[in-house]
């Protein structure tokens, strides 16, 4: 039997209630395992299209699947199960009175037992180096403390796929190099929406560029990077990693 991709995007539509259409007729297949970028400029759609893929926004028209499945109003529980988003802002999803308390939110709502909870965020917390801080308000992280402790919210859900919108915003260079080593070591399907065009090319052998709700270019990162018109003319530039390995003759 052939598995299904992780995510299915078929003809996706939005409008804003003010009338704007953010996007325009998305189509787009991410198969299990794979690392896939979305990028482009200010406005290209990048976080509305990623905000349906676990339900906080609806399809105007169109479908989204997660494992096959379609997204609908009475399957929303379960996708957020099985999806886990990363906020561009992390203070957006850190709100508890504790670091644990934080990550055992999302498992303590779902139901299981205490000692499941327990066992859930303690992983979570050490998979991202952070549990030691446990018993930290939030509010008193630094930016990248605050970004490992957003994804292990998420990664206590234990979910299939990875969605993270900008997420190497607002750390210095050392939280965003030991942002990279956690990302890479994890076997999850991810899908990251970034204008950190460096970070892409380390992390992600396949970007999607969005512009004006529309896909214009799908295919390998340093590909699709190297084209210095295609970039330009999307409100892009080629980023330096790949000036220093393809420069100009």
């Amino acid at each position: 039997m052939t598995t299904p991709p992780s995510i299915e995007l078929r003809d996706l539509c939005f409008a804003y209630p003010d009338g704007t259409r953010a996007l325009r007729g998305v189509s787009l297949s991410v198969a299990q395992g794979e690392s896939v970028a979305i990028v482009g400029g200010n406005g290209a759609g990048k976080s509305t299209l990623v905000q349906h893929l676990n339900g906080y926004l609806m399809a105007t028209q169109g479908e989204v699947r997660v494992g096959g499945k379609p997204i609908a109003r009475e399957t929303v529980a379960q996708v957020r199960r099985a999806v886990g988003l990363v906020f561009q802002d992390p203070d957006d999803q850190l709100f508890m009175a504790s670091v644990f308390d934080d990550v055992a939110f999302g498992p303590l709502n779902f139901g299981l037992s205490p000692e499941a909870v327990e066992k859930r965020a303690t992983a979570a917390l050490e998979r991202v180096g952070m549990l030691h801080l446990r018993e930290r308000p939030p509010h008193k992280l630094s930016a990248g403390e605050k970004r490992a402790v957003a994804i292990a919210t998420v990664l206590a859900m234990s979910p299939e796929v990875l969605v993270m919108d900008e997420p190497s915003s607002n750390l210095d260079p050392c939280g965003r190099r030991r942002l990279i080593h956690l990302l890479r070591s994890f076997d999850h399907t991810k899908l990251i929406v970034s204008h950190d065009l460096e970070l892409v090319v380390e992390l992600c052998p396949r970007s999607i560029l969005l512009d004006g709700g529309v896909i214009v270019a799908d295919g390998p990162t340093v590909e699709l990077f190297s084209n210095e018109a295609l970039m330009l003319a999307h409100g892009l530039e080629r980023p330096h990693i790949l000036r220093h390995l393809h420069p100009h003759g």
